[in-house]
């Protein structure tokens, strides 16, 4: 099984020194980050690429990070795009309403080592909790099909076992008459139908108990032994 592509990191800031430290530190750690110098190159940029996250620098000319910020939050297909604000130092009003417009978090624009490191611990704090929560979904998701699935089987299986023997009894009747061949072959046909309902849910059935590991982070791999204890 293949990884998962890597976590696609914007940077949105009209400074290209402070850019380029955050582009060369999160594409140092393996992230997939697109550097724009405005507001509305990264909201034309949207119409064709999606990002994980975005770190959206406040003052910009024509277009700041706030309305940014808004219109991205205006649109529900992208409510899964994490938006980190960068301020200034002391700028208390915009970590306010920076929060207020619908952004996830704001941190300092970095100056120095300390300032970087507080950067990449928010952008991992906040990517671990958006991976523990899709992973929450997906789990609850499987076990809800599972669920359906097992109920499924049974609902199929108990009026078909009535078949199998109806079809039986028919069959051996007909047999034993010595006539009505055309009968007999479509109590045949009746058996080798509810045979093949029977293999397909039989079939299901086991598919759905197997289980899933993730041995390696990002990679799916099937837990054959697991499957086998859920027989």
């Amino acid at each position: 099984m293949k990884a998962e592509p890597p976590v696609k990191i914007w940077i949105v800031d009209d400074d290209p020194g402070y850019a380029g430290v955050l582009v060369d530190c999160f594409t140092g750690l393996n992230f997939e980050v697109s550097f724009m110098d405005s507001g509305e190159k990264a909201l034309r940029e949207l119409g064709h690429s999606r990002p994980d996250l975005i770190l959206l620098d406040i003052r910009m000319p024509l277009i700041d990070g706030f309305e940014v910020c808004r219109k991205i939050r205006s649109h529900p297909e992208y409510d899964g795009i994490i938006i980190i604000m960068l301020t200034a130092v002391g700028e208390v009003e915009d970590k306010i309403k920076a929060i207020d417009i619908g952004a996830n978090d704001y941190v300092v624009k970095p100056s120095g080592l300390s300032q970087l490191f507080e950067v990449i611990s928010r952008v991992n704090r906040f990517l671990d909790t958006q991976r523990g929560y899709l992973q929450r979904i997906e789990k609850e998701k499987f076990s809800a099909l599972k669920g359906t699935t097992n109920t499924l089987c049974h609902e199929i299986n108990n009026p078909l076992t009535s078949i199998f023997g109806s079809a039986r009894i028919l069959a051996t009747r007909l047999a034993q008459a010595g006539e009505f061949s055309d009968l007999q072959r479509e109590a045949s046909n009746i058996l080798d139908a509810a045979q093949r309902i029977r293999t397909i849910t039989q079939q299901l059935a086991r598919a759905i108990r197997v289980v899933t590991t993730e041995p390696v982070p990002g990679v799916t791999m099937i837990d054959l032994d697991a499957s086998a204890h859920e027989e």
